[in-house]
């Protein structure tokens, strides 16, 4: 059986106040001995470049979530063209190597509204890694995802079609999906529906893959009147934000670790799912 492996993922949306919830982020981390993934807005990246390099100088994991994701509703990668998909992500690409003095490989998209074009522009930059098929969510009215079409994708890692992200395929890039179960693994689900919701996901998905994968945003982390957050956007990040939070996060991460389940870093995912481990596994 696979090790029971628990990613604590952090997006870090371009949202001005948002640094110091970051900031209580890592604290809480070390604190409690987990690893982080932190995907960084390329905006962000330029205004606190510090924070970006200090996830680095941690060995934290270090990826982009778009260019000016926080600010910019219009950046959807779902639906946005080749071209535009292309300057995002370089100028995300960019600020983040800048900041955090490497070149990003893993990917999460802004919303998780992602698709097959955000492949081909994942694969040009060299990428390896992507964080945002949401497989098995739907979000009835409350969230954001409400297009069913990578429903069925594999909860596991996995490696997409480059024709359709919710088939295995052969694309070059892993796919290592943000955890869901109607209900997705984030902060806000525990905010809005509370932990027991959310624990009744945990067990369900647990049945389905050994990889759980939990996101929060800094903006939920720091007081609303402290932070640049646009009218535009979800209800929901604009009450009950605050350092109290870390409180409740610190309870779902004592509950799947008594479930079994060991803090682990994306990339150490990806290394027991490449190519060449695989192999070594088939012929051990």
């Amino acid at each position: 059986m696979d090790a029971l492996s628990f990613c604590f993922t952090i997006d870090a949306d371009w949202i001005p106040g948002s640094q110091v919830g970051l900031v209580r982020l890592y604290e809480f981390c070390e604190r409690l001995q987990l690893k982080p993934s932190v995907f960084a807005a390329g905006r962000f990246a330029e205004a606190y470049p510090d924070l970006v390099r200090e996830a680095h100088v941690k060995r934290f994991d270090v990826g982009t979530h778009g260019w000016e994701h926080g600010q910019d509703p219009a950046e959807d990668f779902r639906s946005g063209t080749y071209d535009q998909q292309r300057r995002w992500m370089q100028l995300a690409t960019e600020a983040v190597e800048k900041a955090s003095g490497i070149r990003p490989t893993a990917f999460r998209a802004p919303n998780l509204s992602v698709g097959e074009t955000t492949f081909r522009v994942l694969r040009e930059l060299d990428y390896r890694l992507d964080s945002s098929v949401p497989a098995r969510r739907f979000d009835f009215g409350y969230g954001q995802v409400r297009n069913p079409r990578y429903f069925r994708a594999p909860l596991a890692p996995y490696y997409p079609s480059p024709h359709n992200l919710a088939d295995e395929g052969d694309s070059p890039i892993l796919e290592v999906p943000p955890s869901a179960f109607f209900l997705p693994l984030n902060m806000s689900s525990m905010r809005v529906l509370g932990l027991p919701a959310v624990k009744w996901a945990v067990r369900r998905i647990a049945k389905r893959t050994s990889i759980l994968v939990l996101y929060v945003h800094p903006v939920e982390f720091e007081v609303a009147e402290a932070q640049s957050i646009p009218a535009s956007t979800p209800a929901r990040f604009h009450s009950g934000l605050g350092p109290q939070n870390l409180d409740l996060v610190e309870r779902f991460a004592e509950y799947v670790q008594s479930l079994g389940y060991r803090p682990a870093l994306l990339s150490q995912v990806a290394a027991t799912h490449s190519p060449i481990a695989q192999a070594g596994s088939d012929t051990a």
